[in-house]
């Protein structure tokens, strides 16, 4: 996850209906997060559908409030559902700053942690454990599927970042590039790659991303 930034014009059917789900709404929020789920950030093709950051099981009176929708591939949604409703806003926190996300291939899981003890830190890390890990010790094959996609495509940023820092060419470079622009995935895992191997100063214009 990191810093999402959204539009300040607010799509008309909010103003006009009483759906939350309208076309404009959707094509608005496809543009904002540049057609990437928020939690997961991968590529949402025609798997996505309208999330609730506060649920509208919880929250009914937040149901249309521009602010508190989001594009969501459908298995974050889902699992998302109402039980997370205290997370952080990525509207308004550097998530990537913030939450260290990593994969830890000698464990095979994926680690989520912060060193802010406040209820929204705290959920949003149990989230994304969840989302990756799943609740008991074997995932299930959704859960299995969904952290092997994630484990595979971090596997080939990270022998990109071993090339360059091997041989630290121009064309290396360019590689490395072009993983960290916003329209790719998996920014927030990448973004802790690049400051693991001290490359924040190398690729400081590349992870600014949605911040201020």
């Amino acid at each position: 996850m990191i810093r999402e930034r959204k539009s300040e014009k607010v799509p008309s059917s909010l103003l006009t209906t009483s759906q939350y789900d309208g076309e404009d709404v959707k094509a608005q929020l496809l543009e904002d997060q540049h057609e990437k789920c928020y939690i997961c950030e991968r590529k949402l093709g025609t798997d996505f559908e309208i999330e609730h950051l506060k649920s509208q099981e919880n929250y009914s009176k937040l149901q249309q409030d521009w602010s508190n929708l989001f594009l969501a591939c459908g298995y974050c949604n889902r699992k998302k559902s109402s039980s997370f409703d205290d997370n952080l806003c990525p509207l308004d926190t550097n998530i990537e700053d913030e939450i260290e996300q990593r994969i830890d291939f000698s464990r095979n899981k994926a680690s989520f942690t912060t060193a802010i003890n406040d209820a929204p830190h705290q959920n949003t890390v149990r989230m994304l454990h969840v989302f990756y890990n799943g609740k008991q010790k074997m995932r299930v094959i959704k859960e299995q599927r969904f952290f092997d996609e994630a484990k595979q495509k971090m596997n080939r940023f990270l022998e990109k970042v071993n090339t360059f820092l091997m041989e630290p060419t121009s064309a290396n470079r360019a590689l490395v590039a072009d993983e960290l622009s916003i329209e790719q995935e998996m920014l927030g895992f990448k973004y802790w790659v690049i400051r693991d191997n001290h490359l924040e100063t190398e690729f400081k214009d590349e992870i600014v991303w949605n911040k201020h």
